[in-house]
C-alpha cells in the first residue's frame, strides 16, 4: 500500500516510530513465541529486482517467477537457476496501488487493487497479454490458482472464476474479523493460498484476521489472529505456502521486518526476522531442487529479493523384510516411517541394488520409484505417517545383502537408523554329479539348500556310491533350504 510524507493511508505514526515500534514489538513476539518448533530456518540475498515489484507468481513447472512493475506495467521474470531478472512484454494495465497474480494453465493471470473492471493475463509460452473482465468486479490482490479455478476475495465477496468456460460462482461469504478491526472481510492487500482442498487466506493491510475455506462445503472458518506487533500492525500483501514444512508463509507490517508462520498441522502462529523492511510486495513457492524455498521481494520499500527457507527436525526410519521365491526372485517389504517431530519433505528413499541383483518392479504407496541405482520419491511423510514399498528384483547367488536408505529435505535428528540392512540366503544347486553321496549332502548343505530322499539305481557310467544326478539341475536358484533329491549309482549291473 501507497505512502506519503512518512505516513500511510490509514494514518498511522511516521514509518521511522513504526519501525521502532516493530523491533520491540518483534523481540516481544520472539520470547514468546512457541519454543516446541525444531526447525532451522535462513535467508539468502539474491539478485535486486530492477525495480520496485508486486504481483508475483510461479510457473511450477520451471520455477520461474513473475511481478510486474509496482505502479507502472513493465513486466519481469526471475530465473532461480542464474539468479537473474530478465524484462518481458508490458502489461497492458497498470498495477497501480499493488496487486497479485496466481499461475494456472500456461499463464499468469494478475488482479491490481485499484482495478474493479479488469484481469491482466499473461501468457508465458508466447509472452503476450490479453484482459478479461474482473469477476470479482473489486480491486483486490488477494487471488489463487487450484482445481482449474481462481479464486478472488475483497471484503466480504469471495468469488471461484473459471477461464475455460468463463463461469463466475458467488461462494460462501468471508469472516467480518469482527476482532481485527480492520474493514470486514479481507482487505484489498492480503493473501489466499490454496492447500488440499482448503484456501487459507490473511487478511491483509496490517491487520491480523486470518481464516480458512473448505472448498468442498463451501464454508469459512476464523483461525486465531496473527501475532500484533502493535495495535493494528499485522501481515501486508503477498503470501505463499511451503509444502515441505505445511506452513502460510506472509510478512509485515508496514516498514516492518517480521515474518509470520502459520503451522497448519500445529494450527499456531510463529514469527521471525526479515533481511530487510517491507511493504506490500508479495512471494511465491519454488520446488526446483536445491533451489526450494519462498522468494520475497520487498515491496514498496525497495528492490531487495531473498530467499526464504526452513528445515524441520524430524527422524525418519526404514524397516525391511524380504521373501524369497524360485528362480532367484526376491520381494522386498519396506516401511519408511516418520517418527516426528515434525513433517519431513522430499522424502527419497534409496536402494544401489548390489552387484548381481537385476530390478524386475518398484512400488510405492506414494510418489514414484525410478532409475538404477533404484530412487524412490516419496514426497511428504507427516509426523506419524509411513509409506510402503515393494521392489522385487533377481539374483542369483546363494547370500544376498540388500540396504536401503532414506533422506529428506528436513534434518533427521538420528541418523543411526536412516538404513536397513536384509540378508538373504538362497539355495544355489552346486555340482554334484559324480560327487561321493557324503560330499554331495555337505556341497548342498553348504549352498544353503538340504539333502533330500536318496535313490539308487544301477550304471555303468557313474561309479558305485557317486551321484547320478539330482532333481533339480545345477545352477537353478530356490529358497533356501529346499530339499533336494540324489540318485546314487550301484554300479553296474550283474
Amino acid at each position: 500500500m501507497e505512502t506519503s510524507l512518512g505516513w500511510n493511508s490509514r494514518g498511522r505514526e511516521t514509518l521511522a516510530s513504526i519501525g521502532l515500534m516493530a523491533l520491540l514489538g518483534l523481540l516481544l513476539a520472539a520470547a514468546l513465541a512457541p519454543s516446541a518448533q525444531a526447525r532451522t530456518e535462513g535467508f539468502q540475498s539474491l539478485a535486486p529486482s530492477p525495480v520496485e515489484l508486486t504481483a508475483v507468481a510461479t510457473d511450477p513447472g520451471t520455477g520461474l517467477i513473475y511481478a510486474q512493475e509496482n505502479g507502472g506495467t513493465k513486466y519481469f521474470v526471475y530465473d532461480p537457476q542464474t539468479n537473474a531478472w530478465t524484462e518481458r512484454a508490458p502489461s497492458p494495465l497498470s498495477s497501480g496501488n499493488n496487486g497479485g497474480a496466481a499461475f494456472l494453465g500456461g499463464k499468469i493471470y494478475v488482479v491490481y487493487t485499484s482495478n474493479s473492471t479488469k484481469l491482466a493475463v499473461y501468457d508465458i509460452g508466447s509472452n503476450s497479454w490479453t484482459t478479461i473482465d474482473n469477476p470479482l468486479e473489486a480491486g483486490t490482490g488477494n487471488i489463487a490458482a487450484g482445481g482449474g479455478k481462481l479464486y478472488l476475495a475483497v471484503e466480504l465477496k469471495f468469488v471461484s472464476f473459471d477461464p475455460a468456460t468463463g463461469t463466475t460462482v458467488p461462494l460462501a461469504e468471508p469472516p467480518k474479523f469482527p476482532l481485527a478491526e480492520g474493514t470486514e472481510g479481507f482487505e484489498e492487500w492480503g493473501g489466499l493460498q490454496v492447500v488440499e482442498g482448503k484456501i487459507y487466506g490473511h487478511q491483509g493491510n496490517g491487520y491480523p484476521g486470518f481464516a480458512v475455506y473448505d472448498i468442498a462445503s463451501n464454508s469459512w472458518q476464523e483461525l486465531p489472529l496473527a501475532p500484533e506487533i502493535e495495535e493494528e500492525e499485522g501481515p501486508l500483501l503477498g503470501s505463499a505456502i511451503n509444502p515441505l514444512t505445511n506452513t502460510y508463509i506472509t510478512y509485515g507490517p508496514y516498514a516492518g521486518k517480521v515474518l509470520y508462520r502459520w503451522d497448519i498441522e500445529a494450527g499456531a502462529w510463529s514469527t521471525g526476522t526479515l533481511p530487510f523492511e517491507v511493504d506490500d510486495g508479495g512471494m511465491a513457492y519454488v520446488s526446483l531442487p536445491g533451489l526450494e524455498g519462498i522468494y520475497m521481494i520487498q515491496g514498496e520499500e525497495g528492490t531487495e529479493f531473498t530467499r526464504y527457507t526452513e528445515r524441520n527436525v524430524t527422524d525418519l526410519s526404514p524397516s525391511m523384510s524380504a521373501r524369497v521365491a524360485k528362480g532367484g526372485q526376491i520381494t522386498y517389504s519396506i516401511l519408511v516411517k516418520n517418527n516426528g517431530p515434525e513433517r519431513a519433505g522430499g522424502v527419497v528413499l534409496a536402494d544401489s541394488l548390489p552387484k548381481g541383483m537385476t530390478l524386475v518392479s518398484a512400488a510405492a504407496s506414494q510418489g514414484t520409484c525410478t532409475g538404477t541405482p533404484l530412487s524412490c520419491n516419496l514426497g511428504v511423510l507427516r509426523s506419524g505417517a509411513s509409506a510402503s514399498l515393494t521392489i522385487k528384483v533377481k539374483a542369483l547367488s546363494k547370500r544376498v545383502t540388500n540396504a536401503v536408505t532414506v533422506s529428506s529435505l528436513a534434518i533427521d535428528s538420528n541418523l543411526g537408523n536412516d538404513s536397513a540392512t536384509v540378508i538373504s540366503k538362497q539355495c544355489v544347486i552346486p555340482k554334484l554329479r559324480k560327487r561321493g553321496l557324503k560330499g554331495a549332502k555337505k556341497a548342498l548343505r553348504k549352498a544353503n539348500c538340504k539333502p533330500g530322499k536318496v535313490s539308487r539305481r544301477f550304471s555303468g557310467k557313474v561309479k558305485e556310491g557317486k551321484v547320478i544326478r539330482s532333481g533339480k539341475r545345477r545352477g537353478k536358484v530356490l529358497p533356501a533350504g529346499s530339499k533336494v533329491k540324489l540318485v546314487v549309482s550301484r554300479g553296474p549291473r550283474g
